[in-house]
């Protein structure tokens, strides 16, 4: 393994998938509310959907790491998963807490602590790679619901969009005054 290479990219990973979040929040509109837009961006401004980007940016960059600094394998994507799971944990629990206002500097926190998090197991004289079977169920089961909670989201606030008052894609179709209006009452 790289180390001073992986230490680099770790750290230099908070600003990639930070900015990475940025863009592929905003791609649903850029793309005319398409196919990628859903698949990769965020359709509302649900929790959940704005956790999509984090998530995805989070996983590219891990590939881009594996390739480049060349870590152990079973160690790393052990490390990756937890970092990536408390990156999410942190995220929905800030964004539960503060305005919606503070979306880029709660971003910016759940990145940096998932990729501390990340690195420190990674170079952990101790061995995690015993987990590596339950960290492949874990990224396994967080790409399912990254997949599924789009099209067919359960009826909770995580995934309840916040301007709206609706949940998933929201058709065009929508009288959004008389939402807005139902929602204060």
């Amino acid at each position: 393994m790289k180390k001073s290479l992986f230490n680099i990219m770790e750290l230099s990973g908070i600003l990639f998938c930070m900015a990475a979040t940025v863009f592929l929040r905003s791609i649903y509109s850029m793309t005319g509310e398409g196919t990628i837009g859903i698949l990769f961006g965020s359709v509302n401004m649900s929790i959940w959907e704005q956790v999509k980007p984090i998530i995805l940016s989070y996983i590219l960059y891990g590939a881009l790491e594996l390739m480049c600094a060349k870590p152990y394998f079973r160690q790393f994507v052990t490390a990756k998963a937890l970092g990536l799971y408390l990156a999410v944990f942190i995220y929905i629990a800030l964004a539960r807490i503060l305005p919606s206002d503070f979306n880029a500097p709660i971003t910016l926190v759940s990145l940096a602590v998932g990729f501390i998090l990340s690195k420190a197991l990674t170079l952990k004289s101790g061995n995690i790679a015993g987990f590596f079977s339950v960290a492949c169920f874990m990224l396994l089961l967080i790409f399912v619901m990254y997949f599924s909670f789009t099209a067919f989201p359960p009826k909770m606030n995580l995934f309840m969009d916040s301007q709206s008052g609706m949940y998933g894609i929201i058709p065009d179709s929508v009288d959004m005054g008389a939402v807005y209006l139902n929602v204060k009452e």
